[in-house]
């Protein structure tokens, strides 16, 4: 056994290089394994943990407009034994507010509250951070203001509510479930006493609101309850605002940018995990050709091919041993950064935990890889003869076709022995064409998501609709407004689209969007298959909804609204990443068969007509104009272009990360790969660059038919797989984007970007082949002529 441990040390001395180089390998791989494990099983489930720790049950019902009728009586009746406990708590709710985040602003439904949510018994908030100093004049904001927003402790935060403006100190953030992420709809604000009073007394006639929370029996359907509750305290009281939420659909929807990060990480995983696989094998098969004379010579002093076999596995089992234990530690140390973006879109906050899966997973991948690896790659040493191996095996014609024949070759010399040292190593230019293609399909991949959720943020299927703004007015002086609205020069394309809530077969709940005219819709993509209805007896649904419940076009599917149903043919599917896939689309015409739409408020949306300038001041100007001439007749203003931007705000960082990050780790991976190609390359031609010098090559030109010779392979791999990744890039999205509604991918993918990445592959590549083949010089003619 010492002389095996003996000959595994010689082993690693002799070949420091090519150790140095599997052990980054095998560290890149763990790494990343552990990164995407860790996201998986520690990071993506924290929404669902705080809500369970914050204990939430399984939903909440938000009761707006008029509460009137809702007691403590009444409510536990319409519960009607289908829960096992509820809390209910009032407070003072704003339906349409638009309040600044990041760059822009966010509209939503804001929650005021003051401390005594801390001691909530159900769904209470918990501080996350705060600074105790701050006595007078604060507020508490959502985690997500911090880790998103920009907001920090002790700065000044000024927004508005039903037209009176609030400048408050904010003295730190919370934690809550259901109202501390845009992309639920809902945020919730703490202020302090004296400043609650004041907006307690001022609003609470227009705004008072019940936060209703409940815990659900074992045997109760979830969806069913959402139904009966919602259509059931509808009775007691037909002018409320009743909004039922299911806890799995906000974890869900605050899950949304962490999933996407997730999944995307993953497979971007096992395509460099395969890469590093690949790369191992040939590194493992190389190094024994390397030392093929050595293997032949210790077999002439006594060494048995068992003896070599074990001294080979213990270097490489050290190796994957060291390596991933380091990539482990590695992934634990990245996932701050990684926490960072996720947390940010999230708004809730987290340590990072040790996890058993995402710590001894990669290890024992690792390990069990090399070890088959290495057993496959050693089966050759018991057929190795000492005397064949140490005259470097035997040399003899192998009849192969001289496809570059220096005397016909209408190519350069130089040219010509690059063609020729191309055409001679296949099994290098396999490998050389898979990891590039791989790679740039990881780059395009990081480029698609930083196009559409970063520099051009594709609204088309994050927004039903597009627009510049929104007004929404009492219904008494809409004809008034909309004739205004219809004078003024700088507005086009004013339309009537409001939102209310359909139920299905009392299982499902669709958010429909009824319009005075869908032909004048700007999202014409949003209806991906069919067309937009057009008669009364009409609709389009949610691609993803009618999936899951059977329908298709020219189906007929019921509507139910209150105590009335009305049956409607589907002409179209519908795709948005809102709601988690549950939306329809009606005219006015056909909604009236439901619902009396005179006694709702009117939302006009315009665009403009000149949006080459700043059409967020634009359309700001625009909407302070209507609020001042109509006063309190103005229900609800909202700037699209504001809103988007601070709704974008986390989805620019993420997107932009993850651009850089893959670039990053393919430029690790090529250059890591070309090492160990070029290197092998260079130590089985070193004869060959022996005569060459010989004969009058300069190092320089060695270098220069090395690096070519890589070239063809690594260009045919950047075109291929460019035009491969532009059309394949939007299915895979299409895998990750279908749970949030997405049912066809249309995301741009800029040419430009493509093309940048693939020279910027190329011109990487030649770069580090000529760098890594820079080691010909230190080659002697004298020595390898005479064998040394």
């Amino acid at each position: 056994m010492e002389k095996v441990l003996l000959l595994t040390r010689s082993n690693f001395r002799k070949n420091k290089g090519s150790s140095i180089a599997l052990f980054l390998l095998i560290l890149i791989s763990a790494a990343l394994i552990g990164v995407s494990l860790i996201i998986f099983f520690d990071a993506y489930p924290t929404a669902r943990k705080e809500a369970e720790r914050l204990d939430s049950g399984d939903g909440y019902i938000f009761v707006a407009g008029s509460i009137d009728g809702f007691d403590e009586e009444s409510i536990s009746e319409a519960f009607d034994d289908d829960v096992t406990r509820y809390a209910i708590r009032h407070c003072l709710g704003y339906t349409t507010a638009s309040v600044p985040f990041g760059n822009g602003r966010t509209a939503l439904t804001v929650i005021v509250d003051d401390a005594s949510v801390f001691t909530d018994k159900m769904d209470r908030a918990e501080v996350v951070i705060e600074d105790s100093s701050i006595t007078e004049d604060y507020i508490y904001l959502p985690y997500q203001f911090n880790t998103s927003g920009g907001y920090e402790i002790g700065d000044e935060y000024s927004f508005e509510l039903l037209n009176t403006s609030y400048n408050l100190t904010v003295r730190g953030f919370i934690n809550t479930t259901n109202f501390g992420c845009n992309n639920t709809g809902f945020y919730e604000f703490i202020f302090d006493d004296e400043n609650f009073k004041a907006i307690w007394d001022k609003d609470r006639e227009v705004s008072e609101s019940l936060i209703i929370n409940y815990e659900l029996k074992p045997d109760v359907s979830v969806g069913r309850f959402k139904i009966r509750i919602g259509n059931e305290l509808l009775s007691y009281n037909s002018d409320a605002v009743i909004n039922v939420m299911i806890t799995d659909d906000v974890v869900v929807t605050k899950s949304f940018m962490a999933l996407i990060l997730a999944v995307a990480f993953l497979v971007m995983t096992i395509i460099i995990v395969l890469v590093v696989i690949m790369m191992l094998a040939n590194a493992i098969s190389n190094y024994i050709k390397e030392n093929f004379k050595t293997i032949g010579a210790l077999k002439a002093i006594g060494y048995t091919s068992r003896d070599i076999k074990i001294s080979l596995h213990a270097q490489f089992l050290i190796l994957a041993v060291i390596g991933s234990l380091a990539g482990i530690i590695t992934a634990y140390a990245l996932m701050p950064l990684f926490s960072k973006i996720i947390i940010g879109q999230m708004g809730v906050p987290y340590n990072i935990s040790f996890n058993a899966s995402a710590t001894f997973v990669p290890v024992a991948f690792e390990i069990i890889f090399i070890c088959i690896v290495t057993a496959c790659a050693t089966r050759k040493i018991g057929s190795i003869h000492p005397i064949v191996a140490l005259r470097d095996g035997t040399e003899a014609h192998n009849f192969k076709k001289n496809h570059v024949r220096l005397d016909r070759s209408s190519l350069g010399l130089n040219m010509s022995l690059a063609f020729k040292t191309l055409c001679t190593n296949v099994k290098q230019n396999i490998i050389t064409f898979i990891i590039t293609g791989a790679m740039v399909f990881s780059c395009v991949l990081g480029l698609l998501m930083y196009e559409n959720f970063s520099r051009h943020p594709k609204l088309e299927i994050l927004s039903f609709e597009t627009c510049a703004g929104v007004v929404a007015v009492e219904t008494d002086v809409s004809d008034e407004v909309l004739v205004y609205m219809q004078e003024r020069e700088d507005l086009s394309n004013i339309r009537r689209i409001i939102n209310l809530n359909f139920n299905y077969k009392d299982e499902d709940r669709l958010l429909t969007y009824i319009c005075d005219d869908i032909s004048r819709l700007n999202n014409k993509d949003v209806c991906y298959k069919g067309r937009f209805p057009e008669h009364d007896n009409e609709a389009a649904v949610s691609g993803k909804f009618a999936k899951l419940n059977g329908l298709e076009i020219g189906d007929e599917i019921e509507l139910v609204y209150g105590d009335k149903s009305y049956k409607y043919l589907i002409t179209g599917l519908l795709q948005t990443c809102n709601n988690s896939g549950r939306e329809a689309l009606l005219s006015q015409e056909a909604a009236s068969h439901l619902v009396n739409l005179e006694l709702a408020p009117t939302w006009y949306w315009y665009d403009l007509t000149d949006e080459s300038g700043d059409t967020m001041a634009a359309s700001q100007k625009i909407l302070d104009e209507v609020s001042e001439r109509y006063g309190e007749h103005v229900v609800s203003t909202l700037n699209f272009y504001e809103v988007m931007e601070g709704s974008m705000t986390t989805f620019k960082t993420i997107s932009a990360m993850m651009l850089i990050l893959m670039c990053v780790i393919s430029a690790m991976v090529i250059t890591l790969t070309l090492y160990m190609l070029i290197k092998a390359l260079i130590y089985h031609k070193r004869k060959d660059y022996g005569i060459y010098k010989a004969l009058g090559y300069t190092s320089g030109s060695l270098m220069l038919q090395t690096a070519i010779s890589f070239m063809p392979a690594i260009i045919l791999s950047v075109v291929v797989f460019s035009f491969f990744s532009y059309f394949i890039a939007n299915a895979y999205m299409g895998l990750i984007m279908y749970a949030f509604g997405l049912m066809k991918c249309n995301f741009v993918i800029p040419v430009g970007g493509v093309v940048i990445i693939g020279c910027g592959m190329v011109l990487l590549s030649f770069a580090i082949a000529m760098w890594q083949a820079g080691r010909v010089k230190k080659i002697e003619a004298y020595n390898m002529l005479v064998g040394e």
